[in-house]
This record gives structure tokens, sequence and C-alpha cells, in this order.
């Protein structure tokens, strides 16, 4: 089973609300737990990961590993921000099921992860106060 690397940036502003400090925010794993990123460029945070690919024989990728969640399919990846008494103020799910063969073969050969840009400058909220999370597009390329 091969590895491949994948580089989330999330270029954003966070929750509408939300009470939790830098280390109530990051990328979920299987078992709920928050992993912080590291800062990037013009305030950005990276998130490197590391998941493994399951047979090349399918018609799409099939990543697994700690922070793929969902059927093999539908994969996805959470983003995540708690709030200071532990619950979530807001998770996004951001799709693996996009990738492409052709960009997943190049990163393993490559050695290189494939990067994908999460840009949330414009956060929402409902009329009741609740944060609007929920799947956010992206797409995923070779570096």
């Amino acid at each position: 089973m091969d590895s491949i690397r994948i580089r989330l940036i999330y270029d954003g502003v966070g929750p509408v609300h939300w009470d939790g400090g830098a280390d109530a925010f990051g990328v979920q794993d299987k078992a709920g737990v928050l992993h912080a990123g590291i800062p990037g460029p013009a305030g950005a945070t990276i998130f490197d990961l590391a998941f493994q690919v399951k047979s090349q024989d399918s018609d799409a990728p099939v990543l697994s590993g700690d922070f793929a969640h969902g059927p093999p399919a539908a994969r996805f990846l959470y983003l995540g921000w708690r709030n200071a008494h532990g619950g979530f103020a807001q998770r996004l799910k951001l799709s693996l099921a996009t990738l492409a063969w052709s960009g997943v073969r190049q990163a393993i050969e490559r050695q290189q992860p494939l990067v994908g840009t999460l840009v949330d400058h414009h956060p929402k909220a409902t009329s009741t106060g609740a944060n609007i999370g929920g799947s956010r597009p992206i797409s995923w390329a070779p570096e």
C-alpha cells in the first residue's frame, strides 16, 4: 500500500462565534482529537497529513488513515474549532473523494504532497447565532 501526503492550507478567519484558543483549532482525527497546524504565509495555517492509498485497481483513489473520515467512496477531512467547554463551535468537511488518480500517482512518484487551499474569509452564522459549518469545496493538486 502506497503512502501519500496531503497539505491543507487554511486561509481564513475561523467561526463567527468561537471562544477557544489556538490549541482548539485543527484537523480532527478519528479519535476526535484536533491536530494543530503550523503558521504559514499571510496568516494561513498549514496542515501536513499522511494517508495510505488503497488499491489502485479502483476507479477512484481511496485514502485511509487517522484523518480519513466517511465511507471509502466519500472520504473527507474534518477541520474543526472547539469552544472553551469542549464542544465544537464549527466543523468543516473537506472532500477527499475528488482526488484524481493522475494527481495521486504524480504526488507518490515525486514524493511531494497533494495540496489544497481553503479560503474562508467570510464565515457565516444563523440568525440564532449558530456557526454555519458543513461541506466546503476544495481542489487537490500536486505541489
